[in-house]
């Protein structure tokens, strides 16, 4: 695949959880020889809207995008909308009902931990202090700040995951709906992270199967720690006519074990999905 650009097409800003601002993370990117680049914040679009004159400036390609929750078959699923139009009307009120349901879950969160003997108000407190959207990840650092857990992960383990006394269940649309929100911004649908769903083999192809007949598009090939599955998920791309997409999944540059630049090459038999859009990346030459 010689010629192809250094590309990362899933990570996060202070939008939603990362921790570098919009900003910050270009100027990141840029640094790490990353030519084609999304930010694909969870449930909203703000962090591309703030970096585009970054991005013009520093030489990126920057592509609208967007990590939507869904669900299927009660799983939770993350679609990324990939080249969509940020301005749709339809797409812009279907992410304000995804934040709404954040902000929610969110408050119902906390009064489930105030029940639990914690302080609860004052949680929702700081995470609602924080900018970008509610997420889990913002209040298991709220739970470690105020030194009710050590680490994040305890805070999943004891109180945010499933099965454990605050833990709500979040109740986001369809699959099929949200992969229709994206087509008709005029967007690419790319299915996230498939490996790391707890599904059997047999329901992972029935999910790969919907996607693709609901008008998915791409599958995430390459994506942070996935290492071991990406022979799976070229198969799987192969197989269902996928296209395949490449992604860090960058939060945090604190997380050293997953730094933006530094991901595989799609194997030769998986078409990459920046092949796939039809569409110029920026006013720069469309990409070979």
């Amino acid at each position: 695949m010689n010629g192809e650009p250094r590309v990362d097409l899933h990570t996060h800003t202070a939008c939603s959880d990362g921790a570098l601002a919009p900003g910050e993370l270009v100027l990141r990117a840029a640094g790490a020889g990353i030519e084609l680049l999304a930010i694909t914040d969870h449930d909203t679009t703000a962090g591309f809207e703030q970096a585009e004159a970054c991005a013009a400036a520093s030489g990126i390609d920057l592509v609208p995008g967007v990590e939507i929750s869904a669900a299927w078959r009660a799983q939770p699923i993350h679609v990324l909308g990939l080249w969509l139009d940020p301005a749709a009307p339809a797409l812009r009120r279907a992410l304000a009902g995804q934040a709404a349901h954040r902000a929610q879950r969110m408050v119902r969160i906390c009064a489930r931990l105030t029940a639990l003997g914690l302080p609860g108000a004052r949680l929702l407190q700081t995470v609602q202090a924080r900018p970008g959207l509610p997420t889990r990840a913002h209040l298991a650092q709220a739970l470690t700040e105020a030194g009710i857990v050590k680490r994040t992960e305890d805070a999943f383990r004891r109180y945010l995951g499933r099965g454990t006394a605050a833990h709500i269940a979040a109740d986001w649309p369809a699959l099929e709906v949200v992969v229709g929100w994206i087509v008709a911004a005029g967007g690419i649908a790319s299915l996230a992270h498939p490996a790391r769903y707890r599904l059997s083999a047999g329901a992972r192809r029935r999910l790969l199967g919907d996607f693709k007949a609901a008008g998915g598009t791409a599958v995430e090939v390459i994506t942070g720690g996935n290492a071991a599955e990406r022979e799976a998920c070229a198969d799987w791309a192969v197989g269902f006519g996928l296209a395949g997409s490449i992604g860090s999944d960058f939060h945090d540059p604190q997380h050293v074990w997953n730094p933006l630049g530094r991901l595989a090459k799609l194997p030769d038999r998986v078409t990459p999905v920046w092949r796939r859009t039809g569409k110029p990346h920026s006013t720069k030459q469309p990409l070979p």
